[in-house]
């Protein structure tokens, strides 16, 4: 496996209304080197993504004012090609037409921090081939 001293650590958005849990991954990520960033609802998130420019935005399907698709739409829409957005659900998905929305991969919470590590470390990899 790759480690953050083999592969550039990426700059990380992690947007999700639940506090507790965007506080601590960010907290968890910031330890293993990671540059994050945190915004609580969809408004904060594009506003944040435009100033943070991050590499991989991690984002809860499920906000209190814009939902997570809308959200990488209007993103994606503004010229944020370069990020690799990452859905966050607290239910598996019903189809697979998150990945027809430019999403990476679809992650069910709660997400072990093992496994996200794993992932991030997957996408920056691909992206530096």
């Amino acid at each position: 496996m790759a480690s953050l001293t083999t592969v550039q650590a990426a700059r990380v958005l992690i947007v999700d209304d639940n506090r507790d849990t965007a506080d601590t991954t960010a907290m968890l990520l910031r330890i293993q080197g990671y540059d994050v960033a945190v915004a609580y609802d969809g408004r904060s998130a594009i506003s944040t993504a435009k100033r943070y420019d991050p590499d991989v935005v991690l984002l809860d399907l499920s906000l209190p004012d814009i939902d997570g698709y809308a959200v990488a739409e209007s993103l994606q829409k503004d010229g944020m090609n370069r990020a690799s957005f990452i859905a966050l659900s607290g239910h598996g998905p019903d189809d697979r037409s998150w990945e027809q929305r430019h999403f990476v991969d679809y992650l069910v919470k709660p997400v072990e921090h093992e496994t996200l590590v794993s992932l991030l470390l997957r996408v920056q990899a691909q992206k530096q081939v």
